[in-house]
């Protein structure tokens, strides 16, 4: 395979750019909980609700993103910019001693992760559509990509539990204030290296005003939907009215089938992840208080648990790619729709592992690693399952002229869902005695069990009409 000059040089800066945002966002999101709970005191229930909160503006945020890069300053500037929120979010939560500096520390990593996670790959993509690559040339660069993604989360997983045990919860936002840096340094070197990649898009005072005042509003917006329940709330459902409304009014004569069958896609992508995002607040919670952390003389600390999920997509991730192709080229290519009922089934084997780790433990034990390890691994194969429908499954599915909004509202089902995990997540107390902790989780998984059981029916009823108005 020729390599296409340049590649290497975007390849670097961008997976060292993924690299360092999936760091600064896992050392953050995996100790969230505990971090609102043991640092500021909040009950678990509204410690709950706020990381379903902060998961909601993370998706949403990537609208805003979007929109700022691609009318605006490039995807790149708009990569730069995240950074530098980034930097300034996890220097916040690293000092933050009152909850106004805890919502304006979430705030600005919430719009950080919008500005680079979608803009930077969308980088990437351009390059790639400017160069005429062929296919080979852009499934080897991506590849390389989503190694950088994988490397960074699985490194935040390893360190974060680590620092914050031996350090305080200070050192892990400092460490990933250190990554933030270096990245933002790597992207300042990039603006010389790739100037011809970056400098097409011209900017001037009006563009540079205009971003500053939606991003300014935009910040304020986060901030009291983090800030006020009510308001998060309210932000939510207006989010997800103004999506519906949207589907309304694309559903043009020509095209109203397909709009059914994307809002079926969309109710299932919100039911999936709410019950998905529990990794980061029941079972995590569950994890610090009711599981035996010792595997084989390896004392294995709470938000580890979480890089068994990412070693499981490295892993797997190869072979399910090749399970695709393989059933495509044989005339048995999976359904989108089915690809949703594997990924309900393997969630509700994950919750199941989980269930019955507990009933197997002695009443006054913890429940052994295990069981845990083995349910982070299954969930890894049902998030591949789903992993690449997103983009493929929109460009199908939307109306002409509708393609982004429709794009913006998958975002938004994850959102969505993120917020719902919230909720749902104080369904499985974990307080009290080590008997009532498992005893409340356990109760919790069988609720997540028929969830994931009613999406997978849902996913089979609705298979037919589903496929025959595609």
């Amino acid at each position: 395979m020729n390599v296409l000059k340049g590649q290497g040089s975007v390849l670097t800066i961008a997976s060292l750019t993924e690299f360092g945002e999936r760091y600064s966002y896992y050392v953050i999101q995996s100790l969230l909980i505990f971090f609102l709970i043991h640092k500021f005191n909040l009950p678990e229930a509204k410690g709950a609700s706020l990381v379903g909160t902060v998961l909601s503006m993370v998706y949403i945020s990537a609208l805003v993103g979007g929109y700022i890069a691609d009318k605006l300053i490039s995807y790149y500037r708009a990569a730069t910019l995240g950074v530098a929120f980034m930097i300034a979010g996890s220097l916040v939560l690293a000092v933050a001693s009152s909850e106004n500096l805890l919502f304006l520390g979430l705030s600005f990593i919430s719009i950080s992760t919008g500005l680079i996670k979608s803009n930077i790959s969308s980088f990437i993509g351009r390059f790639y559509d400017k160069t005429n690559a062929t296919e080979g040339q852009r499934d080897f660069g991506f590849n390389i990509f989503y190694v950088g993604i994988n490397l960074g989360g699985f490194a935040a997983l390893c360190v974060a539990s680590y620092l914050s045990e031996t350090y305080g919860f200070a050192a892990p936002f400092y460490s990933s204030l250190i990554v933030s840096i270096l990245v933002l340094i790597n992207l300042i070197v990039g603006f010389f290296i790739l100037a011809k990649h970056i400098k097409e898009v011209k900017i001037n005072l009006a563009i540079v005003a205009k971003t500053i005042l939606i991003l300014a509003v935009y910040f304020v917006v986060v901030f009291l939907v983090l800030k006020n329940p009510i308001i998060a709330n309210v932000a939510i459902t207006v989010a997800g009215l103004g999506c519906f409304i949207v589907m309304l009014v694309s559903a043009q004569k020509k095209y109203w089938r397909n709009v059914i069958v994307a809002f079926i896609f969309f109710a299932l992508s919100i039911l999936y992840w709410a019950l998905f995002f529990q990794i980061f607040i029941s079972v995590l919670l569950f994890i610090s208080k009711g599981v035996n952390n010792n595997l084989l003389g390896w004392h294995i600390l709470d938000s580890q648990f979480l890089s068994f999920e990412s070693v499981g997509v490295l892993i797997f991730g190869f072979f399910m790619g090749k399970l695709w192709l393989s059933l495509e080229r044989k005339g048995k290519a999976v359904q989108d729709i089915d690809k949703f009922n594997i990924g309900f089934i393997l969630l509700a084997v994950v919750f199941l592992v989980i269930w019955v780790g507990i009933q197997l433990t002695p009443k006054g034990q913890g429940v052994p690693a295990i069981y845990m390890i083995i349910a982070f691994l299954i969930m890894a194969i049902s998030e591949l399952s789903l992993s690449a429908i997103g983009l493929s499954l929109i460009t199908k599915l939307a109306p002409p002229n509708y393609v982004s909004l429709y794009m913006g509202i998958w975002l938004v089902t994850l959102g969505i869902g993120g917020k719902l995990a919230g909720v749902i997540a104080q369904w499985a107390p974990v307080t009290g005695d080590i008997h009532s902790i498992k005893t409340g989780m356990s109760e919790g998984l069988q609720l997540f069990i028929v969830l994931t059981i009613v999406g997978a029916l849902l996913c089979l009823l609705l298979r037919r009409f589903v496929i025959a108005k595609r």
